[in-house]
């Protein structure tokens, strides 16, 4: 208890008491000196025991009341520390309870109803009954109230740590709140642990830190999530399994790619930082996810397409996020559809690190739904991934490739930044646009490569290769099966700017292609069929030869031309290149323009005409027929050459007869 302060009729005695002991002091020096003792002696103490809690400063002065016989309707403000001494504590109805500095614990507060609690109020030592809610939707997190322990710890603190992020969660959600806000925080969580009691099985995306549905978990930059170190061959840090409404936004997700025990020898390939697992309405912002075993993050369905209960994820935006190092792929998506990546930036995928090596697939992005044929040869879906968009990404030093639809439908990528290229194999719908590819590596791999050969074309189709920026490669576009375009693409210092296989119903359209690199080629097609396919108003400069033609249609008995080369510009950089068809059958040239000849042999069945040859300088022939060629048409062309040069040279191994030729002018 603080003393009553003195009063003048006491200073006044006691001065009277001391008698001589002041006669040096006047009355009033002697009256200004006890005032001034006295208020440094009996001034109250409003510096109460504040103890520091995270960004919380809490009051640790024991309450002098407590919660017994509160009123209802009743708003107490908390300023001290309330002990609810183990008790459960029953408040009635519409009682408020906020945050003034102190603290509740150590008890049981049951609602009647209406009731209100402050989130700051919240923590490991207090229960919650009844029925309350949150003052505000947003919870912030402060650990060390809840007990979590930050830095490496042990198995049974990482075990621990997940229940306890879990389960602020969930009460959050049961409180109304929707919201928990993550500021500077660095926790191991142990996610290889089954905890069902009913059922043994481990399943990842069950046994991960779950959020729930209609909830928002906002993290900071100093936000560090990190799986304590294990020997499983899958798992999950951070799931969002068969709910809708979720939002994450911000942290950073660390799997233990480098601290993992592979010592079992399996492959270990399942470890996810993110797992999207029947997920509906979901988005994921800034967060970084890195060091996964497995992959950075994981999209798949809930159960299989014929299962009664599948639950694709649906609606999923992913953007502004990191992915980085991860063993397996940065993203992988297995199942879903209405998908959106965008704006995020994937490093490293698949890439060796210290103590791991990458596995296969080893892209930055690997679309890869599971199907196979029955015993009918009739496809069975497992799971679909369609209508997917991946558009203003930035990917760099991938394993193996940037992006890929190895098995999906309606997929766009789109004004991508890429460094180790685009694919597409067992795909319909797919479209490649507008993406700007830059090598690594000068002159090495394939910038978009589209289907695939070993393949039949059933499903295969309606894809497209458009409006591309490729430059430094070995090959600009691979292309393959049938219905595609390719087409406005420009494509820069490749060795080879396309090359076209096995095609039907494929359009090849203004594309640029322009490379000085030695023995560069432009469009090459080789041993193989082009059925129905037009190449055509593209504009080709390379070293070599700007279209080369070996053994198209070449095993195939063709009554009428079906691959047709048109309107093309044609130039050779050097003077030892030209465009070549070589045991082709089949083909039409016409209205292209060339500043160089055309060498023709073991060839048939092909119709040069309208084309504009000025083979002056190149020291070519205009049509150069060597070897045994037959049915060749040459018609209405204009060409000019050297002077010591022909127009139209046939060589004795073709018969003049199979040469027909009207309507030509030669200069």
């Amino acid at each position: 208890m603080h003393k009553q302060p003195l009063t003048l009729v006491k200073v006044l005695v006691f001065s009277l008491f001391i008698g001589t002991t002041l006669v040096s002091c006047s009355q009033e020096d002697l009256l200004a000196n006890v005032i001034e003792e006295n208020a440094a002696e009996e001034e109250p103490d409003t510096e109460p025991d504040v103890t520091p809690v995270d960004d919380l400063k809490i009051n640790t002065t024991p309450c002098d009341y407590t919660l017994d016989g509160i009123a209802a309707g009743t708003t107490l403000a908390i300023e001290c520390q309330l002990d609810l001494d183990g008790k459960t504590v029953s408040l009635p109805t519409g009682v408020t309870l906020e945050y003034k500095g102190g603290e509740i614990i150590n008890g049981t507060l049951n609602f009647a109803s209406q009731g209100k609690i402050d989130g700051n109020l919240l923590n490991s030592s207090i229960k919650i009954e009844g029925e309350a809610e949150l003052l505000s939707s947003t919870l912030i997190l402060h650990p060390s109230r809840w007990n979590l322990v930050q830095g490496k710890g042990t198995f049974e603190s990482s075990l621990e740590n997940r229940y306890v992020f879990e389960n602020i969660m969930d009460l959050i959600k049961r409180l109304n709140g929707n919201t928990l806000k993550v500021g500077d925080f660095d926790a191991y969580f142990e996610v290889t642990t089954v905890t069902s009691s009913s059922n043994p099985n481990f399943y990842a995306s069950v046994e991960a830190i779950n959020v729930p549905a209609d909830f928002n978990l906002e993290m900071s930059n100093n936000t560090h999530l990190r799986v304590f170190p294990n020997s499983k061959k899958t798992y999950a840090l951070l799931a969002v399994r068969d709910v809708s409404n979720v939002t994450i936004k911000g942290g950073n997700l660390y799997g233990e790619r480098d601290k993992h025990d592979y010592s079992n020898g399996e492959s270990h390939e399942w470890g996810y930082v993110m797992y999207i697992h029947g997920a509906t309405d979901t988005k994921v912002f800034d967060v970084v996810m890195k060091d996964g075993t497995g992959d950075g993050m994981k999209i798949q369905d809930l159960k299989f397409t014929f299962h009664p209960d599948y639950t694709p994820t649906h609606n999923l935006l992913v953007s502004g996020c990191t992915f980085d190092n991860n063993r397996r792929n940065n993203m992988s998506i297995t199942g879903g559809n209405h998908i959106y990546i965008e704006d995020n930036v994937f490093l490293n995928a698949s890439m060796d690190s210290e103590t791991s090596e990458g596995v296969a697939p080893g892209f930055a992005i690997d679309i890869e739904a599971t199907r196979k044929r029955d015993e009918n040869g009739d496809l069975v879906y497992y799971e679909r991934a369609d209508d997917i968009f991946i558009r203003n990404n930035v990917e760099k030093n991938s394993r193996i490739g940037g992006f890929t639809v190895a098995i999906g439908y309606d997929v766009t990528i789109e004004n991508n930044i890429i460094e180790t290229g685009l694919s597409f194999s067992l795909a319909n719908g797919v479209k490649i646009i507008g993406n700007t590819l830059t090598s690594k590596e000068n002159g090495s791999g394939v910038a978009i490569k589209g289907g695939r050969t070993n393949a039949d074309n059933e499903t295969i189709y309606n894809n497209q290769i458009s409006d591309n920026i490729i430059k430094g490669f070995g090959t600009g576009v691979y292309v393959t099966n049938r219905d595609v375009i390719v087409s406005g693409n420009n494509i820069e210092n490749c060795k080879i700017g396309m090359n076209l296989l096995r095609l039907t119903n494929a359009e090849v359209s203004e594309n640029f292609i322009y490379s000085d690199l030695e023995g560069s080629l432009g469009i090459a097609i080789g041993d193989t069929s082009m059925d129905n396919v037009f190449i055509k108003a593209n504009d080709i400069k390379v070293q070599r030869n700007p279209i080369k033609l070996s053994g198209v249609n070449s095993e195939d008995d063709f009554n009428e031309y079906v691959f047709e080369v048109i309107g093309n510009k044609l130039n050779i950089l050097s003077n030892s290149g030209s465009t070549i068809i070589n045991g082709s059958n089949g083909a039409v040239f016409n209205e292209n323009e060339l500043n160089h000849g055309i060498e023709i042999f073991n060839s048939e069945n092909i119709s040069l005409s309208n084309n504009f040859i000025n083979a002056v300088g190149s020291n070519d022939h205009g049509f150069d027929l060597r070897l045994i060629n037959k049915s060749i048409g040459i018609q209405n062309n204009i060409i000019k050459t050297d002077v010591n040069k022909d127009c139209v040279n046939i060589d004795a191994s073709t018969s003049v007869s199979e040469v027909k030729q009207s309507n030509n002018t030669c200069d």
